[in-house]
């Protein structure tokens, strides 16, 4: 199974430039990701859009297994995760606004308090994938993707639902479907990709049993005990050879600071 790979550095992301259709504004959205966590890092921000600790319009942490949804530069703690519930193994997230409430859920199912959310997501800041708009070792995202798919305009889950180890397709309101394969929705053909990396990596076990958070939905199947594919043998492609080609620039500076 082929899956996006972050190394966990300043050198390993993805960035969407700054563009109306990443702002969600009052309407309903879907923000959902598969990820395989496997960095030590303080603060890995798994999305941005904006810096900590004053330009933050959305984003989600995982610090010291604390699950952080940021809205608005604040942070709303939905729940506190032990190491075997999200490192080192596949978990499917998903963070949806409806009728003025967001909702998260992890491995299909709601966890965490429901968020009161009215807030207008406007800001003029890029989306990061795997760090924030300055980039920081800190901050960085280590592990990988199978995909992230960003949906302004609806919300895709309204209950728990059963994960499909399937890839997932675009919607008419798909802003960006990033996979191992490319870059996908209307900002597809925008992003700058210094992830480079397309790994393989422990593939997703089929079918996932019921639903539960803190259950061990998929089993990791290695090749030798490890991806075949490392940060040694990083391969890039050139720009528009792939939706999600090109290697840009980065900056390594931080505003220092705790997180929470």
């Amino acid at each position: 199974m082929s899956s996006l790979s972050f190394v966990g550095n300043t050198t390993s992301y993805i960035s969407i430039p700054a563009a109306a259709a990443l702002n969600f504004e009052t309407q309903d959205f879907t923000v959902e990701w598969f990820q395989y966590q496997t960095d030590t890092n303080s603060f890995p921000r798994i999305f941005q859009k904006g810096t900590y600790p004053s330009t933050i319009s959305i984003g989600v942490s995982i610090e010291g297994g604390r699950f952080y949804y940021w809205r608005n530069n604040v942070y709303h703690h939905v729940a506190t995760l032990t190491s075997s519930q999200y490192k080192n193994k596949w978990v499917h997230f998903a963070i949806c606004r409806t009728g003025g409430t967001t909702t998260f859920y992890m491995n299909g199912v709601s966890f965490g308090t429901p968020l009161a959310d009215t807030y207008n997501y406007t800001n003029s800041e890029n989306l990061l994938i795997a760090n924030e708009s300055s980039l920081s070792s800190s901050a960085a995202f280590g592990g990988y993707m199978y995909y992230f798919h960003y949906i302004k305009g609806v919300a895709k889950y309204t209950a728990n639902f059963t994960v499909s180890t399937s890839m997932v397709s675009n919607t008419a309101n798909t802003v960006l479907l990033l996979t191992a394969g490319g870059a996908s929705g209307s900002l597809g053909a925008t992003i700058t990709n210094t992830a480079g990396t397309f790994a393989i990596v422990p593939e997703l076990s089929s079918p996932p049993p019921p639903s539960t958070p803190s259950s061990s939905w998929f089993l990791p199947v290695l090749f030798g005990n490890r991806a075949l594919f490392t940060d040694n043998n990083r391969f890039y492609y050139k720009p528009h050879s792939l939706a999600s080609g090109g290697v840009g620039g980065v900056r390594n500076y931080r505003k220092k600071g705790r997180r929470t």
